[in-house]
């Protein structure tokens, strides 16, 4: 079977399911806090010595999520995984060990107003509603393993756009129970969201400034670096549509102004460039095989759980190669 017709399947298979039974499969892979057998994926396995990189993308990190749930099953850890946006909030989840839960979570609450909707813009003022999604959910109904996250032997990074430089901020967090608004910062999408006012800066979605943070991630030292973007191959992004917004919301901001305005430009030299990394080994991409038809903002349960399931696959799929690929001496 072809990769593409392996991508067709899972859709297929999925989208007979009812709603009910999508959730059923969702809430089977995620072994929450309260079961009893509950451990953080990591404990059993040692990081090895490479940077992951997650690039956003909103619901369309269902893809991501599927290949990081294959890592966890597998036992491959990175000593850093370094998060744009929606690659930042999956990256938490990772850091913390916690298998399953950025999907059930995108999942179960993707047709939840408060969640990630236009409603909770319009009543909130955020695209999230913040109060839920970065407050209620994590420490009530839907609880983040905060200690296990602070004493992982991941490291997370997580990017966002600063307004004032136009530049990306990379922050290495510590407790993410006391540096909450950088996680949020980092997904923060312009128009649709408040700007987030953290350690005297002023922050907005990491993937304005560097979609993919390869070049920061070389910095760092690791021996590898492997990169899970959410977009295919033949993807080529267009000029944004819609600056005369941006240009009136934060003309105070010329800089940044720039960064929106030129980011086409180097979202698909940087897409290019990864392409021949990865021919030359200097880096390890795992990506979708076909168009991403998953929106920004999907509310289609089943729709959600087969780019997931997509993302499982396509994981393991390439795990020999990967494998190999970690174990070779650097370039």
């Amino acid at each position: 079977m072809s990769k593409n017709n392996m991508a067709r399947g899972i859709e297929d298979a999925v989208l007979s399911l009812t709603k009910e039974e999508v959730m059923e499969r969702c809430l089977a892979g995620y072994q929450t806090m309260e079961h009893p057998e509950y451990s953080p994926a990591w404990e059993k396995s040692k990081p090895q010595d490479f940077n992951l990189v997650l690039e956003g993308g909103g619901f369309r990190g269902q893809f991501t999520n599927g290949v990081l749930d294959f890592f966890m099953d597998e036992g491959i850890f990175p000593t850093t995984v370094i998060g744009v946006s929606a690659g930042a909030l999956t990256g938490a989840n990772f850091a913390a060990g916690m298998r399953g839960r950025t999907n059930c979570l995108n999942t179960k609450y993707c047709d939840y107003w408060r969640y990630f909707s236009m409603r909770a813009l319009l009543v909130k003022g955020d695209v999230f509603d913040v109060d839920f999604t970065f407050g209620k959910m994590l420490k009530e109904t839907d609880p983040y393993d905060f200690n296990a996250q602070f004493n992982s032997p991941i490291k997370l990074v997580t990017v966002a756009s600063n307004i004032e430089t136009g530049g990306a901020d990379y922050h290495k967090m510590g407790d993410i129970d006391k540096e909450m608004d950088y996680l949020r910062a980092s997904a923060a999408m312009p128009i649709v969201s408040r700007v987030v006012h953290v350690g005297g800066k002023k922050l907005l979605d990491g993937g304005i400034a560097d979609s993919v943070p390869i070049e920061y991630s070389k910095t760092l030292g690791a021996r590898k670096h492997v990169v899970v973007l959410t977009q295919d191959a033949t993807y080529i992004k267009g000029p944004n549509k819609t600056m005369p917004i941006p240009q009136v919301l934060y003309k105070k901001y010329p800089k940044f102004i720039t960064a929106m305005r030129d980011r086409h430009i180097g979202y698909n030299r940087t897409y290019k460039q990864l392409v021949h990394m990865h021919s030359d080994g200097e880096i390890f991409i795992i990506r979708p095989q076909k168009p991403v038809t998953v929106g920004t903002m999907e509310n289609d349960k089943r729709k959600l759980y087969a780019l997931y399931l997509s993302g499982y696959e396509e994981a393991k799929r390439n795990y020999a190669a990967l494998e190999a690929y970690l174990k070779e001496a650097p370039i």
